[in-house]
């Protein structure tokens, strides 16, 4: 089966994330497609369970005993919230194939599959290759999680996030967390009698601005560049003649290796008391972190990253500062790349597509790469 039929079926399945979207059902229809396709197929598979309805499903291929490489993809889409194509149609036009997902990331992992299933016919290779399809990515990687406590360990992963065909050997990690600010409402006609939480939060972002400026910088890794901060949400007040009694802001902070994620909130928040000062009666509440996701760096002279420069005969590679499921993975110790077709700045747009030629060239890159690795040597 062609890597665009697989692609295309995949595209036309909506699988929004829930987070995204309260009435979207998840990755249920996607996961019985690719059930049954693999059925179809004659591939082992395995159907798991990681949260309500949403199951996480892989394949794997055997050839004796050798390495085990895992191809790892996800299945979740974010919203198509103000796309301006119709998101589920899968057409292929001016070369490129089109909807939401098609970069991010049903793209690759078609051309994950497809390559598996070439490699079944070709037997010039010693080992295992198992592909992931997990949910929740695009939200808080619990697909992964429950896929590495489940099966893990491997000798060597790849995940597909789209990279334009260059190897990204790290990424940074993110902490987010929200900060809230408690006052007494009061009739806005008597604004005095109360004590407004969300002019209190007014006069605490500027100190925390000056850390995201500063205060980060200090932490930094070649490559990776600094840890970042941003605030991204604000919400505040119930009536517009009522003083609030409460703000809060969402606070997205993008880390790098080395950097002691609990230190630095500590430093961070010290910092802020310490610089914005008395906030007239309201209180200044740090949350616990709600999210947190690892960096993680992969050496450039490791094995598995050597292996993909010389499938792809480009010896440069790269860090990025966005995350995915690779970090997951290299926490627990297995070596991980991010390798995919498809540019990281169509993901998530108005009018995503992913070429056609892209695709074929990540199957020929994946397949190649599995040849490399599983060479029989056992780890």
């Amino acid at each position: 089966m062609a890597v665009t039929e697989i692609a295309q079926a995949l595209v036309r399945i909506p699988s929004v994330n829930p987070a995204y979207d309260p009435d979207s059902p998840g990755e249920c229809a996607v996961v019985d497609w690719l059930e049954n396709w693999g059925r179809e197929q004659g591939l082992e598979s395995l159907r798991q369970p990681c949260l309500e309805n949403r199951d996480n499903l892989s394949f794997t291929i055997r050839n004796g005993k050798g390495p085990h490489l895992l191809f790892n993809g996800h299945t979740d889409t974010v919203s198509v919230a103000g796309m301006t194509i119709e998101p589920w149609n899968g057409e292929i036009h001016d070369g490129c194939l089109w909807g939401r997902g098609a970069t991010d990331m049903k793209g690759p992992l078609a051309a994950m599959l497809a390559a598996m299933l070439r490699l079944r016919e070709n037997k010039d290779w010693t080992g295992s290759l198992t592909v992931g399809c997990v949910v929740d990515e695009e939200y808080k990687y619990r697909g992964i999680l429950s896929l590495i406590e489940a099966n893990a360990p491997w000798d060597f992963a790849v995940v597909g996030e789209p990279t334009g065909m260059k190897v990204v050997r790290g990424c940074k990690g993110s902490c987010r967390f929200t900060i809230h600010t408690e006052g007494r409402a009061a009739h806005s006609s008597n604004p005095a009698s109360g004590s407004n939480a969300i002019v209190g939060m007014s006069r605490a972002i500027p100190s925390m601005a000056e850390y995201f400026e500063n205060g980060l910088t200090q932490f930094s890794r070649e490559g990776f560049g600094p840890s970042t901060g941003s605030i991204g949400l604000i919400e505040g007040g119930s009536g517009i003649n009522i003083v609030p009694d409460r703000c809060e802001i969402s606070i997205d902070i993008r880390t790098v290796p080395g950097q002691d994620t609990d230190a630095m909130l500590r430093e961070f928040e010290e910092f802020v008391r310490s610089r914005c000062g008395d906030l007239d009666e309201v209180e200044l509440v740090f949350d616990r972190p709600e999210h947190s996701s690892p960096s993680f760096e992969t050496s450039p002279n490791h094995e598995l990253v050597r292996a993909a420069c010389g499938v792809l005969g480009d010896e440069q590679t790269q860090v990025v500062p966005f995350g995915c499921d690779g970090s997951k993975i290299a926490a627990r110790g297995i070596p991980t790349i991010v390798l995919g077709p498809g540019r990281i700045e169509q993901a998530h747009t108005k009018d995503e597509f992913i070429a056609v030629e892209e695709l074929e060239r990540g199957t020929d890159a994946y397949e190649a790469l599995a040849l490399a690795l599983l060479n029989g040597n056992e780890r």
